[in-house]
């Protein structure tokens, strides 16, 4: 076997019914060659169960942690077994399209400098909704990267993006899984272990403080599953985690930014408890262009109505316009 050009990192945890189709998606990569490493955070399924039809392909190993140390000391770890020139990373219920890689490798070696990042358009699939498209926004050089994924009024001042007249998600997104950088960029600069959410923004904060460029592949090539399965950290926000976040990374946001994080992933946990918190932090991030009007009221619905009495609002209202434009004359 050649020696990779690109090792695949995926962190594992508790994932046995899914990681195949999440491998499969890998070996389906027309851009050879390759490794994956799988990193199994000590799980509790029977993963050997569903690992055994790769046990026989030399391009996918398996390392173990001995305890459960979350998915930042997961993706560390296969950082430092990797032997490609570059990393890959792709949560264990992701895929991408079989010319991932390859479109980007492409795109990083075309360019001049090493000291880049690479990411694609994510599609994303929800329960019940149609797929859409992430990002809708380019990143430029001169932007800071807290500003790009959490300020309203920077974000509406940036280029689309357009793909076939796709439905794009507003505002601007970095998805891990979408992510091909160096192989040594990625070990000068781990993900921050003490981050059991929130660590992917971590990792792009360290990248930009460390004037790394952000270069997009503008095509659909990593599929995000977007739902409420158990397990996904990204499903729900926690007040003690977000504020872990702010207090390793905060310094690096600027005031917008930060506030915009707080009010976007925190304030609605506010709530009932701390109305006055709530209502004050929300207010003052729209007047300062930090949050969008959308964005006010999904977290005034969340706030009093909960997760599960927000989306219900959402589907109600959602299906009252569709049945008041099928209501329309011809």
């Amino acid at each position: 076997m050649p020696p990779p050009l690109v090792s695949i990192v995926i962190p594992v945890y508790n994932r046995a019914s899914l990681i195949r189709e999440t491998i499969d998606s890998c070996l389906r990569q027309s851009h050879c060659p390759f490794e994956i490493i799988l990193v199994d955070d000590c799980s509790t399924d029977d993963l050997a169960s569903a690992l055994l039809p790769f046990e026989e392909d030399i391009r996918v190993r398996l390392v173990r942690h001995e305890r459960n140390q979350g998915v930042s000391a997961a993706r560390n770890s296969g950082v430092c077994a990797a032997r490609g020139a570059y990393v890959a990373f792709l949560d264990s219920d992701d895929a991408w399209r079989s010319d991932k890689l390859e479109k980007q490798v492409a795109h990083v070696s075309a360019q001049s400098s090493a000291n880049i990042i690479c990411g694609t358009l994510t599609e994303v699939r929800s329960e019940g909704n149609a797929t859409r498209m992430r990002p809708k926004r380019r990143k430029p050089t001169d932007v800071a990267l807290g500003d790009y994924l959490f300020v309203d009024k920077v974000q509406r001042s940036l280029p689309a993006v357009d793909w076939q007249d796709a439905l794009m998600m507003g505002g601007c997104f970095a998805q891990t899984s979408s992510l091909l950088l160096p192989t040594a960029l990625a070990a000068a600069t781990p993900f921050r272990a003490e981050l059991n959410q929130y660590e992917d923004m971590a990792f792009l904060l360290d990248l930009d403080r460390k004037g790394v460029e952000f270069l997009l592949v503008e095509e659909p090539l990593t599929l995000q599953n977007d739902d409420d399965r158990p397990g996904r950290l990204g499903a729900r926000d926690d007040i003690e985690r977000g504020m872990r976040f702010l207090d390793a990374v905060g310094h690096q946001l600027s005031p917008d930014a930060r506030l915009a994080f707080e009010v976007t992933h925190l304030a609605h946990l506010y709530g009932k408890a701390r109305p006055i918190k709530m209502l004050g932090l929300v207010f003052k991030a729209f007047l300062r262009g930090a949050i969008a009007p959308k964005s006010v009221l999904g977290v005034l619905s969340r706030s009093f109505l909960g997760q599960a009495g927000q989306k219900a609002l959402r589907d109600r209202l959602a299906a009252g316009r569709w049945r008041s434009r099928d209501q329309e004359p011809a």
